[in-house]
């Protein structure tokens, strides 16, 4: 397992290990926060090597020295589930000639302007987009406003979660988020990802989904597509949504038909995690790729999916990381919809309270809940999934069940934050 990621993912390393045996491979850079695993897999299962999750040639010799170490040592599949462990994973597959994307295609998709341009150039429709590393490329777009439709949004050309994601409206403020989120990214990012600079894409109205399954070689075998709730602009916080879709039958057809187009365009091996747009008027539909992670998706998303599928994402990534067949529903789902929150409070402050004890887990149909905050620290708003307090997923026979649970739970939830002004502030759903 490539970068075990952060305490939330350790449900995840625990199923895993129920069917597998698991080693780590983690760069020096990410030793910390992923040293919650270790003690689950032992020293001797610990693959750390110097540098970050750019060193292939390291990671390769790490992993090269660690089976040269004991004659009963060997790999047979690699996976992640990290964001910036996708390209390192994919490395390792190569090196190793295990099943896995190809690198030079999770390259790609994982640069966003790359993304574009490769969709634009299979007849996928891409968004327009202009990289900004310099002010050089910034005032290039400045002084010529009018060859630029505004809104659009600022992000990194690289990472997810929306992290340092900004919807900006004009010139003037793109020049002033541009300046501040430079500063800002330089702080908690790797050298090589903020040298990778930003990406400025044209704003598309729609509504956002997920589409959550898996690829074999580029075919998918199986995705699901849910409803994302309005993320919270300008900074796109995501919100939770609904697991199935419930979005007409044929908005849906047209989703997955472009998960499919973007899948094998990528040639993609593994679980996904596919954002899109779609917008619609009568029988006509427009669809938008937003961006392929080439993993399982983050928070609630892979204990909601098997709620509602009876697929378990984790076992799944290990099987196709394995070349093995997926059997047909491992297990029975246990709700005809799910609903989600991702707990964000946008007031900056001190978390005081930070608990979901009170929660009545049988009485709310509770899927899941997770609390990442802890009482003291000191809280961030409006940076993406970096400033998410946990979440919370329920289910239902129906969208109005599913939905009444999650307010039940909200309610039971004890989640404080104390603002710099005094005030105290809960979460905003």
């Amino acid at each position: 397992l490539v970068m075990p990621g952060r305490l939330g993912r350790k449900p995840l390393l625990l199923q895993i290990q129920q069917e597998s045996n698991l080693c780590l491979l983690v760069p020096s850079s990410e030793s910390d926060g992923s040293s919650w695993a270790r003690s689950l897999v032992g020293d001797s299962c610990w693959i750390e090597f110097e540098g970050s999750p750019e060193s292939f040639q390291e990671a390769a010799a790490a992993v090269q020295a660690w089976t040269a170490g004991s004659a009963d040592r060997h790999i047979e599949g690699v996976l992640t589930w990290d964001e910036f462990g996708v390209e390192l994973c994919a490395a390792v597959c190569q090196h190793l000639q295990l099943p896995g994307t190809p690198l030079a295609q999770a390259t790609a998709f994982r640069s966003k302007l790359a993304f574009r341009e490769r969709c634009r150039r299979a007849g996928i429709p891409a968004v327009r987009g202009a990289e900004i590393r310099r002010l050089d490329d910034l005032e290039a777009i400045v002084a010529k406003p009018e060859s630029w439709h505004f809104p659009s949004v600022l992000k990194p050309t690289r990472g997810g979660g929306s992290w340092y994601t900004m919807k900006v409206e004009s010139p003037e403020e793109l020049g002033i988020q541009f300046s501040r989120l430079s500063r800002d990214i330089s702080e908690g990012f790797s050298q090589e990802l903020c040298n990778a600079g930003f990406v400025l894409e044209e704003y598309f109205a729609g509504q956002e989904v997920d589409v959550d399954g898996w690829a074999r070689k580029g075919q998918v075998e199986f995705c699901l597509v849910s409803d994302n709730r309005p993320a919270t602009e300008p900074h796109f916080l995501e919100m939770g949504g609904v697991y199935p879709s419930q979005l007409p039958e044929q908005v849906v057809i047209e989703l997955q038909a472009l998960t499919a187009r973007v899948i094998a365009e990528f040639d993609f091996h593994g679980c996904f995690h596919f954002e899109a747009k779609v917008r619609w008027q009568g029988s006509s539909v427009e669809v938008m790729p937003l961006e392929l992670n080439g993993r399982l998706g983050g928070a609630e998303c892979p204990a909601s999916f098997k709620a509602v599928t009876g697929y378990n994402l984790a076992e799944v990534a290990a099987l196709l990381a394995f070349d093995l067949p997926v059997p047909e529903h491992l297990e029975r789902k246990q709700h005809n919809v799910v609903a989600s929150v991702n707990l964000h409070i946008p007031e900056r402050g001190t978390l005081e309270r930070c608990s979901d004890s009170r929660v009545d887990a049988v009485g709310t149909k509770l899927v899941l809940s997770v609390v990442l905050g802890k009482v003291g620290q000191q809280h961030i708003p409006a940076n993406g999934s970096r400033s998410c307090l946990g979440w919370l997923a329920t289910g239902g026979d129906t969208l109005e069940e599913a939905e009444r649970n999650l307010s039940l739970a909200i309610a039971q939830l004890d989640m404080v934050v104390l603002g710099d002004n005094g005030e105290r502030f809960t979460p905003v759903v």
